[in-house]
């Protein structure tokens, strides 16, 4: 495979805005290749202003069970055509060095509708991704699909994107189902079972009375806290990483 020095968009728009969370809407993404490396994420959305904000989510190559997770929205782009496509990384860098990997970092690029993300994507030749971790399908070779690179895939044969899907959803809905699903796995933190989600600016959580502890979700940074009867706040880590493992 020729060298692909970098990944990265000459064309990238980072954008320094303040979001009207007001008008926000959480969408769900599924982006699927043929290669069957998946990506499943989340953003929020504010279609009045073109701004999207909180995009997070993982990549799984699927055939050697290796998931990244991407926190970085670094930018996002006006694709010409009506519709935004948003970048996502491993790594705090729209940067991708390749054979041999020098930092490992892991991109994907999803493109949709402006007015309407369920809509789908209006450049489907900007849906992307690049996986250069350490633990990837192909070692020292990254895995990618770039409709714009050539070769646009590492390697001849069955590639390409499948399928790209973006749902709407309500983020306390999952929420309360992650803090269901915590309840019933982790009695022993989270008691009385049924305890009413509140909210405090930024946190949608529960107090616990049996065990005096709270938990919840920050709309600051999407990530899951917990406030045991210690005293001490600790950071548990994304709330799409918890949400794809308890299902919600």
């Amino acid at each position: 495979m020729k060298l692909f020095i970098s990944f990265v968009m000459s064309f990238l728009v980072v954008a320094n805005v303040n979001l009207v969370q007001a008008a926000n809407i959480h969408y769900d993404v599924t982006l699927i290749f043929i290669d069957d490396t998946t990506f499943r994420g989340s953003f929020d959305y504010d279609s009045t202003n073109r701004q999207i904000s909180n995009f997070q989510g993982e990549l799984d190559d699927v055939l050697m069970g290796n998931i990244e997770s991407l926190y970085y929205n670094i930018g996002y782009i006006d694709d010409g055509r009506g519709g935004i496509t948003a970048y996502l990384f491993a790594l705090n860098t729209n940067v991708i060095n390749t054979n041999p990997p020098v930092n490992n970092n892991v991109g994907v690029a999803i493109n949709f509708n402006a007015i309407n993300p369920t809509l789908g994507a209006t450049r489907p030749d900007q849906l992307a991704y690049m996986d250069c971790s350490a633990g990837g399908l192909m070692g020292k070779t990254c895995m990618y699909y770039l409709s714009w690179h050539n070769p646009v895939v590492p390697m001849e044969g069955g590639h390409g994107v499948l399928s790209q899907t973006i749902t709407a959803s309500s983020p306390q809905a999952r929420t309360d189902c992650l803090l269901n699903w915590a309840e019933i796995n982790y009695p022993n933190l989270f008691s009385p079972k049924g305890s009413a989600s509140q909210i405090l600016a930024p946190y949608y959580y529960r107090y616990y009375q049996n065990t005096n502890s709270y938990v919840g979700v920050s709309s600051a940074n999407s990530h899951v806290y917990y406030l045991g009867p210690d005293g001490n706040l600790q950071d548990v880590g994304s709330l799409s990483t918890w949400l794809n493992s308890s299902g919600c």
